[in-house]
């Protein structure tokens, strides 16, 4: 092995605070080719600004950064970009902010060249190469369709091929499991395994558990230090750690859920739904209730329908003719049309909504604008709503990043500050769309934690989660989409045709 990235005592500030924070500090480190590597630490501790300098993206402070390129050692960052790729939820955010109109062929043959749009036509060798790649991973459909279509897991997917399709000396993986269904995850770890032949692989995670057994070093980053190396054989205090109960901030006895009531109103009833995106017929026909006491686990493939099954419920994508959806919101006065009373009444915390929201806040402000579900702040709050406001953020552990750009939090902050912001005001029905990723083992547990005490105190929730471990104890009933068909799996009466089982 011979050294690939040389790290000199770099120490880096992120601009947009003042005074700037220093993101990382201190960092040395060594990487030889073939060494893998991956990187733990807790939400905000670093490690994705670490995958950033690597990358070339982030100009040291302090120190410097070398790389070994074709043409020797390196200190310029654009050296970095020619011999690495990185994928991360700030890529994948960005594309769809951007929502441009390319699709999934163009987006993966960017990767050759590492640029966000393809400004050349293609040699044959590189289609076939692309198409090759997506072959293996299950992909090739995704190759005929527009970015914007596309769910999370799948957009996720065709990053990491673009990623993987030029075969970078150093690959940089942030999290780059997170969304992907049963299937992918095992497809794309097998087509890392063929990768690690040709590219070494520095790869952040929160879940130990899923490291391929060939990533034989652990390096864990605190407070935006990095620790020394241990061999994965040594590291078992690592997982031990994950797997331990994480210490709640104020704990607070659970009330269980009330039981369901098949007798009373729905509150949301959905009935013969179709929903239609850009003319593509995303859900067929569904027929679906929520009643008092009842909290749904929904469940299904990458691509299956369930975000747009969300998006319906909260008002943001319409029915077709021919079907329907009512909604009694207790806490709106009943059944209600109003599109406002729908937006207070019905929240949505998604990955697409944290990516949409535009908006350059602090904390604070990001959850006061949960007051009146808006995108930014449109009016002064009263001093008992910012009161109230840090009171939620309190209960999830995230007051002290009050006074802090949105810009400069990490995916696993900003998870905690939009469920923050859902809560503002009292809503009677939480959808939540794949609400643990990004989120370190301890806030993931202090997170579901609060969803079983909110689901006790009246709140009632609907949950898509493609790990089953990920999902708030209170869940009492489970449906899959299969194609935008939505199948009841949980012995109760079904919604449609029921399957055999989740």
């Amino acid at each position: 092995m011979n050294e690939l990235v040389r790290v000199e005592d770099v120490s880096l500030s992120l601009p947009g605070q003042t005074p700037p924070p220093w993101a990382l500090r201190h960092i040395d480190w060594r990487i030889e080719r073939g060494e893998h590597c991956a990187l733990m630490g807790d939400n905000g501790a670093g490690k994705s600004t670490l995958l950033r300098l690597l990358n070339g993206q982030c100009w040291p402070a302090e120190g410097r950064v070398v790389w070994n390129g074709p043409d020797g050692p390196e200190d310029a960052p654009l050296a970095g970009r020619a011999i690495s790729a990185l994928v991360s939820p700030a890529l994948q955010e960005n594309y769809q902010r951007q929502a441009w109109y390319i699709s999934g062929r163009e987006l993966v043959l960017t990767g050759f060249d590492d640029t966000p749009l393809l400004y050349t036509s293609s040699a044959d060798e590189r289609r076939q190469e692309a198409e090759a790649l997506a072959r293996r991973l299950d992909a090739l459909p995704l190759l005929e369709a527009l970015v914007p279509e596309m769910s999370q897991g799948q957009l996720r997917l065709l990053l990491l091929a673009r990623a993987l399709v030029r075969r970078p000396a150093l690959l940089l993986l942030d999290e780059c499991a997170d969304g992907l269904d049963d299937q992918h995850r095992r497809l794309f770890f097998a087509e890392l395994d063929r990768a690690r032949q040709h590219s070494t692989i520095i790869m952040s995670t929160h879940r130990p558990e899923q490291l391929p057994d060939w990533c034989r070093l652990v390096r864990r980053v605190t407070a935006g230090r990095l620790l020394p190396p241990e061999p994965l054989e040594r590291a078992g205090w690592m997982a031990a750690a994950a797997l331990s109960p994480a210490p709640a901030p104020s704990p607070v006895p659970v009330t269980p859920p009330s039981p369901p009531d098949p007798d009373g109103e729905p509150l949301l009833d959905v009935q013969n739904a179709t929903v239609f995106i850009d003319r593509k017929e995303i859900l067929h026909a569904v027929n679906w209730q929520l009643r008092r006491g009842e909290h749904w686990r929904i469940v299904g493939a990458n691509g299956s329908g369930k975000s747009t099954f969300l998006r319906m419920l909260a008002g943001d994508e319409f029915v077709a003719d021919g079907g329907s959806i009512r909604r009694s919101l207790p806490g709106q006065g009943g059944q209600t049309v109003m599109l406002r009373d729908i937006r207070k009444g019905v929240r949505l915390v998604s990955d697409l909504s944290q990516a949409l929201y535009g908006y350059s806040l602090d904390a604070l402000e990001l959850v006061c604008s949960g007051w009146d579900n808006t995108v930014g702040n449109y009016r002064d709050y009263s001093e008992e709503e910012v009161a109230q406001a840090r009171a939620v953020m309190a209960r999830l552990d995230c007051v002290t990043l009050a006074g802090k750009s949105i810009r400069r939090l990490s995916t696993g902050q900003l998870r905690r500050l939009f469920l923050a912001r859902a809560l503002l005001g009292g809503p009677d029905i939480l959808l939540l769309d794949e609400p643990c990723s990004g989120l370190d083992e301890g806030s993931r547990r202090q997170y579901l934690a609060l969803l079983d005490k909110l689901a006790g105190e009246g709140l009632h929730l609907v949950f898509v989660s493609h790990l089953p471990t990920d999902g708030p104890s209170c869940l009492n009933r489970t449906a899959r989409m299969e194609g935008g068909r939505l199948h009841v799996v949980d012995g109760s009466a079904p919604a449609q045709t029921p399957l055999a089982a989740v």
